[in-house]
């Protein structure tokens, strides 16, 4: 009577959903551990979470373990979810559509994703695909949230003539140098796969430089205020680059119709949050903050960041454009930073597993290939060179190479670009590489640069501080 109940329950089938709590368990203890280094030596908790993901995730591979061998083809799976989803095919059927009779040759990359998807562990698989989105694509927008809320409506609109310049040069020289090196070099993409990695590169990571700056001490200095400034519009031209990007993928050429009123919304729609998002912003906080308790009152912002973020997708933007616009609306003090603490938390829990989730799919063994190393230098090297036009429009009273050195670092925005375009299918093995190694080189690499850019200026100052000392010394 005690042995059979035992037998049956050992005999039972495991619940899907064990396999993704299991899962859950890892990512979060990946984080604690990319937390604690980043902490212990001072970078960047998004570098943290790169370089663990990048690590265990090729670890994992190498041992042949079924989750990351899932995880390190996601990005070729992905297609493949969305033709069985939208097309109503089998998964036959649709690995076929994604990549042809030669890459479902034996050992190519279409057989491996199909057994993948129909094998021993396709519902773990499937499970693991689904949560990775679901978790991944609810931390982004939370992350843009509170990116928003932070900034504030009243923010941008301090930025000043100098910081928009920097901002609008650095971008638009990115994309330029970018684009000509996507020419130039012999890489098999469609033009619109060329402008979708050219605008990965635009945006500077405010993430990023706002730590730099801050643990140096000169977020307060000239420079400090034009770089911040400058990196608060370089997200709102990369997220509307974005959506272009999207646009061009997806119809596969240019449309220009399509491109003009996609232009025109974004910036009516970014234009009408910068100018009135406060005047909703204080009503809409005056009504939040009469519910009570305070736990429900953080309800109705997430809310309010979901309802943006589908209207937002609705009118061909991103939805990590409507998180950013719901907290630029209700970044209103008496509201600010009580939400802020209350996202915390789901940041904490959701966001990290994107980052995760990015480096995980960067196969270090690509990089034995002299081809992806030439690849991610030219990038570096565009990231780098597409930066400098913002050093010329930088404007007096600040050193300009402090400018120009402080727009280099990449961060979520470029990560998001890097994730959106290999789940469309337009960003392969090498270029993901590449560009995870160029996000990862210019936020360890930046910090460095910027420090020795502040460095002369303040022994300057000791130099002309002694000068001034001397005469006391010497007449004591």
């Amino acid at each position: 009577m005690i042995i059979m109940p035992a037998i049956a329950t050992a005999t039972m089938p495991i619940h899907p959903f064990a396999d993704i709590m299991l899962e859950l368990a890892l990512l979060l203890t990946m984080v604690l551990v990319a937390r604690w280094l980043t902490i212990r030596f001072r970078q960047p908790g998004v570098l943290g979470e790169l370089l663990v993901g990048v690590l265990v995730g090729n670890l994992g591979y190498w041992l042949g373990l079924p989750f990351f061998t899932f995880v390190m083809s996601y990005g070729a799976a992905s297609p493949v979810f969305d033709q069985v989803w939208q097309g109503g095919v089998s998964v036959a059927q649709a690995a076929a559509q994604v990549f042809g009779p030669s890459g479902m040759a034996p050992g190519a990359r279409g057989d491996e994703v199909l057994h993948l998807l129909s094998g021993d562990h396709a519902l773990a698989n499937v499970n693991t695909g689904l949560s990775l989105w679901l978790f991944s694509s609810l931390g982004i927008i939370l992350l843009l949230f509170h990116v928003g809320l932070k900034t504030g409506v009243h923010q941008l609109r301090r930025v000043g003539a100098g910081a928009a310049r920097v901002a609008v040069a650095g971008a638009v020289g990115t994309l330029a140098a970018a684009l000509v090196l996507m020419w130039l070099l012999p890489v098999q993409i469609s033009a619109a796969g060329r402008f979708f990695v050219a605008s990965t590169l635009a945006a500077t990571s405010i993430g990023v430089a706002t730590r730099m700056l801050e643990d140096m001490g000169k977020a307060d200095t000239p420079e400090g205020r034009t770089i911040l400034g400058a990196c608060v519009l370089n997200d709102l031209i990369g997220l509307v680059l974005l959506a272009l990007a999207i646009e061009l993928v997806v119809e596969g050429h240019l449309d220009l119709p399509a491109v003009i009123w996609l232009l025109v919304s974004s910036a009516a729609f970014l234009g009408a949050i910068v100018v009135f998002g406060d005047r909703l912003g204080r009503p809409l906080a005056r009504q939040l903050n009469r519910i009570g308790p305070v736990e429900l009152r953080f309800l109705a912002p997430l809310a309010f960041a979901f309802l943006l973020g589908w209207l937002c997708s609705s009118l061909g933007l991103s939805g990590t454009v409507g998180g950013f616009a719901a907290g630029l609306i209700l970044s209103d003090a008496s509201l600010r930073d009580k939400t802020k603490e209350m996202l915390v938390p789901l940041i904490a829990v959701f966001t990290p597993i994107f980052f995760l989730l990015i480096g995980m799919q960067v196969n270090l063994a690509i990089f034995l290939q002299w081809q992806t190393l030439a690849l991610t230098a030219a990038l570096l090297f565009a990231a780098i060179v597409g930066k400098l036009p913002a050093a010329l429009v930088a404007g007096p009273g600040v050193d300009r190479v402090t400018v120009a050195l402080g727009m280099l670092p990449r961060g979520e925005v470029a990560l998001l670009f890097v994730g959106v375009g290999r789940s469309l299918g337009v960003i392969d093995d090498r270029l993901f590489a590449a560009l995870v190694a160029v996000v990862i080189l210019l936020a360890f690499g930046s910090g460095l640069v910027l420090d020795w850019a502040f460095a002369p200026r303040s022994a300057r100052a000791e130099a002309m501080l002694g000068r001034l000392h001397a005469p006391f010394v010497r007449s004591r």
